[in-house]
């Protein structure tokens, strides 16, 4: 797998042409490490392919952690904004959630794509549309919230987020009109 599909030095262009992914042979790969010479048959850790993928994948991880900080800070603002009242605290959740909305998407298409279209992956890609779906509508929520904030400081009301004290319940009205 190493072979096939890291970056290819000159020698092994020379030596094989690579065919196209055929997504078995990725979960062959996987289940092969688990067999008793698995481990064995991995090439060995100084390798320039073995290298470079394990940079990549260092650099992705990384990244994601450094949005994942921001996305926390965009959520923090949010719910201060939201209990204070002030729209312009929400407006980077917003945008940070609609990114994260549209990646997520664009990733599970593409992993559709690159994996093979079967019924697994199908199904999958079912799912990741359905939980867009949710996330779109609770991202609208607070857009809602986001106008709602606006029309009132258009009208110079006070907000504040304050549980109701008045709890008591009458039942239905007997009298009949």
């Amino acid at each position: 797998m190493l072979n096939r599909y890291a970056k290819p030095t000159e020698e092994v262009k020379i030596q094989e042409q690579q065919s196209q992914f055929e997504p078995m042979e990725f979960w062959g790969t996987v289940s092969e490490m688990f067999k008793k010479d698995g481990p064995e048959m991995l090439p060995a850790e100084d390798d320039s392919k073995v290298t470079r993928l394990a940079a990549a994948m260092l650099i992705f991880f990384i990244v994601c952690i450094i949005l994942l900080i921001v996305y926390l800070v965009c959520s923090l603002m949010l719910m201060y904004g939201s209990v204070r009242g002030s729209r312009w605290l929400i407006l980077p959740w917003l945008v940070a959630t609609f990114l994260f909305i549209l990646a997520y998407i664009a990733g599970m298409c593409l992993s559709t794509v690159l994996f093979g279209i079967t019924l697994l992956s199908l199904a999958f890609l079912t799912i990741a549309l359905i939980e867009s779906c949710i996330a779109l509508y609770l991202w609208v929520c607070v857009i809602s919230l986001f106008q709602h904030l606006a029309d009132r400081q258009a009208s110079n009301q006070a907000w504040e987020l304050k549980p109701r004290l008045n709890t008591s319940y009458k039942g239905i009205p007997t009298d009949e009109r």
